[in-house]
């Protein structure tokens, strides 16, 4: 539950004497209101409230500045306070609020702040149930796309129609998993849900769900770059773009498969489903045990010699496979002089019992090596 304060100024501003006197600083989400008199109760907040204070203990410049510096640490969302006597803000805590981003606002001081209030929890709660509808409305139509009744009514009354372009992406972060929850993936979804004004996003299984229009591909595609690029604990997969919000399961699913291979195949933290090449195919078999009986077929002889015999065959072939085959390349890369590698990539041969260097056979390897990777 959490309302743009720009969403909130909108209401009261028309009716009611406040105004905000530092920078825009709009940005910033408030997901509810409390009136703090007494600075040894910010403590208590929980972050993100705008606060009103009817100034009454507003005796000098030095203790609004202590004030506001207090609800910045606690992470308040803003300060709407009543001056009066002829008192204002100082030019000093104005930089300091606008360098911290922190919207202050000043209200006469007959303002009725429990109007201003009740007005505020009436937008907030609305917000909460719009939240609510969409959030189940996407989760029905990932899980069951054939009950158009239970998902189209909602996402349409809220601007999301059926014969849009949409795309899908999942992001994880259990690195940061603890007793108390996952504060980090908490984080990103609110980052997520601040900065995108045609998306959703929802917290399922541990994993953030993320669905956005047409108009915001590209925009996603950037926060969540910039989110990966900064932290490599952070995993996400994007899936292809679907023409109609009915088949948002597709791109749910190739959303999966590409944020799955981050986590196993290829060493990236964040993968779109159109960039996996060969591992699209693979990833589509229906059958998964077929790649285990096809590795099995192709490289089974070697991975039991190596675990009979201590030795690391599977991992010499596999950079030769990595380095185009090429011995003076591999010895290089393991650090294994050319004449050694050769007898031991005879004796690979050897245990494998066929000619690795046929084109049939070194395509086998190729996709056995992928399916390989898909299952670590």
């Amino acid at each position: 539950m959490a309302v743009a304060l720009e969403e909130l100024y909108r209401e009261i501003e028309p009716l009611y004497d406040i105004r905000l006197v530092t920078e825009s600083c709009f940005h910033k989400i408030i997901e509810w209101t409390h009136i703090v008199e007494n600075p040894d109760f910010i403590q208590l907040l929980h972050g993100d409230e705008l606060i009103f204070n009817a100034g009454l203990q507003y005796t000098s410049a030095d203790w609004m500045m202590d004030f506001a510096k207090r609800l910045i640490d606690a992470g308040a969302g803003g300060l709407v306070i009543s001056l009066h006597d002829g008192k204002g803000y100082s030019k000093e805590l104005l930089d300091y609020c606008n360098e911290k981003q922190f919207p202050l606002f000043t209200a006469g001081w007959n303002t009725p702040y429990m109007d201003v209030m009740r007005l505020f929890a009436e937008v907030l709660l609305k917000n909460e149930q719009r939240e609510t509808n969409l959030n189940t409305a996407l989760k029905n139509a990932i899980y069951y796309p054939e009950n158009e009744a239970a998902y189209i009514p909602y996402f349409e009354y809220n601007g999301f129609y059926r014969n849009m372009e949409y795309i899908m992406a999942v992001l994880s972060c259990n690195a940061y998993w603890e007793e108390g929850g996952n504060k980090r993936i908490q984080e990103i979804a609110r980052e997520l849900g601040y900065s995108l004004e045609h998306g959703i996003v929802v917290y399922e299984n541990n994993i953030l769900l993320i669905m956005v229009s047409e108009q915001e591909k590209e925009h996603l595609k950037g926060v969540l770059q910039k989110i990966c690029g900064s932290d490599c604990q952070v995993y996400v997969g994007i899936g292809t773009e679907v023409p109609r919000l009915q088949e948002l399961r597709e791109s749910y699913e190739h959303a999966m498969t590409a944020y799955q291979l981050t986590k196993t195949a290829i060493e990236t933290n964040m993968l779109m489903y159109e960039e996996l090449g060969v591992y699209k195919i693979l990833s589509d078999l229906r059958h998964p045990e077929l790649g285990e009986s096809f590795m099995e077929e192709v490289l089974g002889e070697l991975l039991r010699y190596d675990e009979q015999n201590g030795t690391d065959y599977m991992e010499i072939l596999k950079a030769f496979f990595e380095n185009d085959c090429s011995i003076l390349h591999t010895s290089r890369v393991i650090y294994c002089h050319k004449n050694t590698l050769n007898y031991k990539m005879n004796k690979v041969k050897e245990i494998l019992g066929y000619d690795i260097m046929s084109n049939e056979n070194r395509a086998r390897i190729m996709v056995a090596l992928y399916f390989m990777k898909m299952r670590i």
